[in-house]
């Protein structure tokens, strides 16, 4: 499809495990997670039209996203994104699908590097005697599943999660790539007003994971042609539901300890005077402007201290967990 075109999107909410299994969902679990879903949709499309979103929604503001009748499945929730107007008339050229892996990309934590490189993959696949080559990685995997969907079923069960989740990663990147002359409309500013509204949202979603289903995933189904644009298991869903992402950007002196240029994962030291010392903590690049943050960063391990601009994750009590970073600023002269 190529920008401009306005096509119609289907959306599904896919969960697995639990109840799901049993094609139930607890209804105060499912009600929480719809209703939070619900206002992620109609306040992305609200986005795609203006460049901006209401707080409240009113007849006024809704958009044509409707759900379809349920097919069976684990458990699925299926939604259409009917209309999305005329593209000339847009604030920016997406759909809601790119704009979910938008958001995804700053509030879901990335893979790390040790979670990358996939250390037990090769050797478990060579004893089910699926692939041979014991040095395989996450993405040598990965890329198989994109190409040949049926291979997740010769993924050991243990291995699955893990695959599934960069196997949505992947899909993210791959949508942002695709977008990126549209995307880049999203200046600072309102990708801030982005992840502050997207990620209470979120974590209201990841309620549904308590007790209904292990896993969910979102997926886009555009002209024909189907992606995972988010994957959420328990654990990560926890970890969402228990985390709170400052609204505002925090500008920090941080030295940067490693850096996988690849899918934008990292680990910073920096002194955090909240905390009366020095903390190591992980950050997370978005897909979108890891093009051309990378290089400064890279540059910026063989040097003391850069800046970055980003977002704080942190656990109920208000501690640090993680960052998301929405800018690199030139290292300090000395």
């Amino acid at each position: 499809m190529q920008e401009g075109e306005s096509v119609q999107e289907a959306l599904t909410f896919h969960f697995e495990g639990s109840l799901a299994d049993e094609h139930k969902l607890n209804f105060y679990e499912s009600a929480r997670f719809q209703y939070a879903a619900a206002r992620l949709l109609v306040k992305l499309a609200q986005f795609r039209q203006h460049g901006k979103f209401n707080k409240n929604i009113s007849s006024k503001s809704n958009f044509d996203v409707n759900i379809l009748v349920p097919t069976r499945g684990s458990f699925n929730i299926n939604v259409e994104d009917e209309h999305q107007g005329n593209p000339d008339n847009q604030f920016i050229d997406v759909s809601l699908g790119d704009l979910v892996s938008f958001v995804s990309e700053r509030v879901v934590e990335k893979l790390d590097e040790t979670s990358l490189k996939g250390s037990g993959v090769g050797k478990a696949l060579r004893a089910k005697d699926v692939q041979p080559d014991g040095d395989s990685t996450v993405d040598d995997i990965v890329q198989k599943v994109i190409a040949d969907g049926g291979a997740l079923a010769d993924i050991p069960s243990n291995l699955r999660a893990l695959v599934k989740r960069r196997v949505a990663e992947v899909s993210r990147e791959e949508s942002l790539l695709h977008k990126s002359a549209s995307i880049s409309k999203i200046d600072f500013a309102r990708g801030q007003n982005l992840v502050s509204m997207a990620a209470p949202l979120m974590s209201e979603m990841a309620t549904a994971l308590r007790r209904s289903a292990d896993t969910l995933e979102v997926k886009s189904n555009t002209a024909g042609v189907s992606r995972t644009v988010l994957f959420l298991d328990q654990r990560m869903a926890s970890e969402i539901e228990t985390a709170v992402v400052d609204e505002d950007v925090t500008l920090i002196l941080c030295n940067v300890i490693q850096f996988n240029k690849d899918n934008g994962w990292g680990k910073i030291r920096f002194d955090n005077t909240s905390n009366n010392g020095s903390d190591l903590v992980s950050f997370s690049v978005p897909y979108d402007i890891l093009p051309y943050t990378k290089q400064t960063l890279i540059a910026a391990m063989n040097k003391d201290q850069v800046y970055i601009q980003a977002y704080f994750v942190r656990d109920r009590a208000g501690r640090v967990n993680r960052l998301i970073v929405a800018g690199i600023l030139p290292a300090p002269s000395t």
